[in-house]
């Protein structure tokens, strides 16, 4: 990353600090950090299926309990929430709803991939962001879900606070875009190190869980079930644990820079 990115996520950073700081007023700091963690999938819906019979529901949730059992294990100022903790079946919309509720700072949705029938074999891990073109539909469930903007004795019908609500919106729908980009960056160097998979980059995609959730969000597959040596790989405890240790660095990388910020915000008032 070049000096010239840092500065602009540095300076990211504090707008996004300094967005969420507007709610002081009516809600305690927070004094943990909280990942919502979104195992693909689920109960009726096995996702998709290897060439030997494997469930992808079932490696999304093994992963993520991994994930879970690491940051437990050794940050107590880490809450991790998951959509779900065994296998059953959640609405797309209610994985973001419960991300929101819990005031999520964070939100990973694992999954596993499966070539097209047209396509040639494909191996590696993909990272997706939110579509940009999407913008306005994951500001309105911003708007709609995300307890920053339901302030208990607001007066919504102000014209200051629908100028307000104009305003900061976008910017903080923009500021969660950028955030996800970063965190990106940071989990794409991870699996690449810490794991056999290859990188097949970061794209952008308008799947609802993307949207759904008003905070920094991504989804990552974790490899292709339809490829031999990735489905192979991921069915086995190395494999998941590898894929698990490297999401959860990621995690704590992401958490260093947002706890910092979050100091420099606060000694600067």
């Amino acid at each position: 990353m070049n000096q010239l990115n840092l500065f602009l996520y540095t300076i990211l950073f504090s707008i996004f600090i300094l967005t969420n700081s507007f709610a002081e007023n009516t809600e305690p700091e927070k004094d943990v950090f909280t990942v919502i963690l979104d195992p693909g999938h689920g109960g009726k819906d096995p996702g998709t299926t290897g060439t030997t019979g494997v469930y992808e529901k079932n490696i999304n949730l093994s992963i993520a309990l991994k994930v879970k059992e690491y940051l437990a294990e050794k940050y107590d100022d880490i809450r991790i929430i998951l959509t779900r903790e065994k296998d059953e079946f959640i609405e797309l919309k209610e994985r973001g709803k419960i991300a929101n509720e819990n005031n999520g700072d964070l939100f990973v949705s694992i999954h596993c991939n499966y070539k097209k029938k047209e396509e040639h074999d494909k191996n590696g891990f993909e990272i997706y962001i939110s579509d940009l073109n999407r913008t306005n539909e994951a500001e309105e469930i911003t708007k709609l879900e995300n307890k920053f903007f339901l302030l208990p004795k607001s007066d919504t019908s102000s014209v200051f606070w629908k100028e307000y609500t104009t305003i900061a919106v976008p910017l903080l729908q923009n500021v969660y875009f950028k955030m996800s980009e970063y965190f990106a960056t940071i989990l794409e160097l991870e699996l690449t190190k810490g794991t056999v998979l290859e990188s097949r980059g970061i794209q952008q995609e308008g799947y609802f869980v993307l949207i759904g959730a008003s905070m920094p969000v991504l989804l990552v597959e974790c490899g292709f079930l339809s490829n031999v040596g990735d489905e192979r790989y991921l069915k086995s405890q190395k494999g998941q644990n590898d894929v698990a240790k490297a999401i959860y660095k990621a995690i704590v990388f992401y958490k260093m820079d947002y706890d910092y910020m979050k100091f420099v915000n606060k000694i600067s008032k």
